[in-house]
């Protein structure tokens, strides 16, 4: 894996200003997501090139982030799709060759839909286990790094589609978040809908759930419409996944 990330490391230093917060907190994300998907391959007992071929995955998934740097100044998933832009670098660009993919089809299309809000064709079960493995890897290090952030505050109404959307098990679209309340409901859909027992083992056994928790600040008049989403989420227990 090391030289993989090794050519990863110099693209990045050779294209962009490594001085920039972003370019490097998003070349860390991409590495512990390489990680992450490594270990979900293991965790599903996935043979040894399937492993390594997930960490490739992960590693690739958001060479877009970086253009859109240089490109806006800033992360904003409503008017930049740099998932899809992640794929027009790997066919521009050498990382196919370098990173010896060999189904880049299938490469490709876990990468361009690990950002989507759904996934609305028709997948084999290879492809919808590279995807969905992507997805959970990328959502619980969003997560993670969320933890990490400034307070949250549930405090005024959500959206009724948002809300509506995450009691039903609809999926969030992140263009309908409007406010802190939203953001929160987002955040712990992403638990929710993660695909794998095991992607929601991790992030409960890193203790990621109880620090977001800590960062949420609950108005009192809202505690009970706060513990009817957090009991949705817990729900999220012993549903397994069928591939």
């Amino acid at each position: 894996m090391n030289n993989y990330i090794e050519y990863f490391t110099n693209y990045v230093k050779d294209n962009y200003d490594i001085n920039n917060d972003l370019i490097v907190k998003k070349y860390y994300h991409s590495l512990r997501v390489a990680y992450l998907m490594a270990i979900l391959a293991n965790k599903l007992g996935l043979p040894d090139e399937d492993v390594l071929f997930a960490f490739k995955m992960g590693l690739c998934h958001d060479l877009g982030r970086f253009y859109e740097v240089v490109r806006n100044g800033v992360f904003n998933n409503k008017i930049f799709d740099h998932a899809a832009y992640s794929n027009k670098i790997l066919y521009n660009d050498t990382f196919i060759k370098y990173m010896r993919i060999d189904e880049d089809v299938l490469f490709r299309k876990a990468i361009y839909f690990h950002n989507k809000k759904d996934i609305n064709c028709d997948l084999n079960s290879r492809e919808k286990l590279f995807i969905n493995m992507l997805r959970d890897a990328d959502k619980i290090d969003l997560l993670a790094i969320r933890t990490k952030g400034r307070e949250l505050s549930f405090k005024n109404n959500p959206t009724s589609k948002v809300l509506d959307n995450y009691m039903n098990d609809l999926t969030i679209d992140i263009k309908d978040i409007n406010g802190p309340s939203d953001s929160i409901i987002l955040y712990l859909s992403f638990i929710k809908d993660l695909s794998f027992d095991v992607s929601f083992d991790i992030f409960m056994s890193e203790g990621y759930f109880n620090e977001l928790l800590k960062i949420i600040n609950v108005d009192m008049e809202k505690k009970n419409d706060f513990n009817k989403v957090i009991n949705k989420m817990e729900e999220r227990r012993g549903k397994i996944y069928v591939r």
